[in-house]
């Protein structure tokens, strides 16, 4: 397992069960194709990267994972990681990276070519999270997405994920398949179902709130399942609130619906259509949605112009929806891209005076002050 990756992997996989219907369709298309690539196809928060992710676990094969808003997501670190990967798997004679490693897919098909000589009658796979989250200002406008190679050679298989609705250029003269998730409903109502019944079994704070709303724990299973839509990501938020004692205000059926549902219920519940509006706390959450690497809470503090206190308190508010970063100085950033989604919708935006432009323009402004300081101490030195 890819040491870069191995927390990602951990936490993604944690409480997984069933999607044998992808595993199987992964193996027929290996079996029954000398090469190729497999993509995984679903919507924010279905479980794609869970998916890989536990298919990485099991197969131990050669991976990356794309993340937005933490990295890494631009070509040349998946070159390097996946060129990496290979030179030690397959013990290639190589002893670093050459200089165009990096520069578009040319070393990555010459490694593969290599590798299919040594391969033994056992597949190649090399598993390609979130290709929805690449910047694409990281490759050239008419390369495959990350320089994806067009040919492979027999033996070499990638399996992809990518979110429905958003097209990426891959030409290919290999085998190409692709699995929606959507296709898949009954097989993911069924899994969504064994997911909450594991939750409840394993958690007594659980139980307890399932008893207080005088629910079996069959009808508690159906109606939350319902609510999520066979979202994942819901589920994660959701049972994790039970737990911690929120909703108990609330009926079953009175919980939000589907994931875009839920954000728009926290948002609420977090005062954020008050009146008046709590400008300095949206901002901060923006600021958080909007940052292309995790950032401390001092930086949060530049960014927004906010002191200290503020910033920690919508740190707090929002916990369930960040990843926290342990560094010298903690770094935050947005958990799931579907987030961000949700704080990008047009309905969302209209409710309040912070505008992504807006956003982007603190953050940038406060960047070039950096740098200009930066600037007069190297003068400074220079002088000395």
């Amino acid at each position: 397992m890819p040491t870069q990756f191995q927390s990602l992997i951990a936490d993604k996989t944690e409480g997984f069960v069933g999607r044998e219907y992808v595993f199987d369709a992964i193996e027929a298309f290996i079996a029954n194709n000398p090469k190729g690539y497999f993509t995984i196809i679903g919507d924010p928060g279905q479980g794609k990267s869970a998916i890989l992710a536990n298919y990485v676990q099991n197969m131990d094969c050669i991976a990356h994972f794309n993340v937005l808003l933490q990295g890494p997501n631009r070509a040349d670190q998946f070159l390097e990681s996946v060129c990496r990967q290979l030179i030690e798997r397959y013990e290639l004679d190589y002893d670093s990276l050459p200089m165009n490693t990096t520069r578009d897919g040319e070393f990555l098909g010459q490694l593969l070519d290599e590798v299919a000589q040594k391969r033994d009658g056992e597949a190649v796979i090399i598993a390609v999270d979130a290709l929805d989250e690449v910047d694409t200002a990281s490759y050239r406008d008419a390369a495959n997405i990350l320089y994806l190679p067009a040919y492979l050679p027999d033996g070499v298989y990638f399996i992809l994920t990518r979110r429905r609705g958003v097209e990426v250029h891959l030409t290919s003269f290999a085998p190409m398949q692709t699995l929606n998730l959507l296709d898949f409903q009954t097989d993911s109502e069924r899994d969504v179902r064994t997911y909450i019944g594991n939750r409840v079994n394993s958690s007594a704070n659980l139980c307890q709130r399932i008893d207080v709303w005088r629910e079996t724990i069959t009808e508690f299973t159906n109606k939350i399942a319902e609510k999520s839509e066979t979202n994942f990501m819901y589920l994660r938020y959701v049972l994790l609130d039970i737990e911690s004692g929120l909703y108990q205000d609330l009926t079953l059926e009175q919980f939000p619906q589907g994931l875009q549902g839920y954000y728009e219920f926290h948002w609420r519940r977090m005062g954020m259509t008050a009146d008046p509006l709590p400008v300095e706390k949206i901002k901060i959450v923006y600021i958080l949605g909007e940052v292309r690497e995790p950032v401390s809470r001092r930086k949060i503090c530049d960014f927004s112009g906010e002191n200290e206190y503020a910033v920690q308190q919508v740190l707090n508010e929002w916990k369930q929806f960040l990843h926290e970063l342990m560094k010298e100085e903690n770094r935050y950033s947005v958990y799931h891209a579907s987030f961000r989604d949700f704080l990008h919708r047009q309905d969302i935006l209209g409710q309040h005076p912070v505008t992504i432009p807006g956003i982007h323009q603190l953050i940038a402004k406060n960047e070039l002050k950096v740098w200009h300081k930066l600037k007069g101490l190297l003068r400074s030195c220079r002088d000395e």
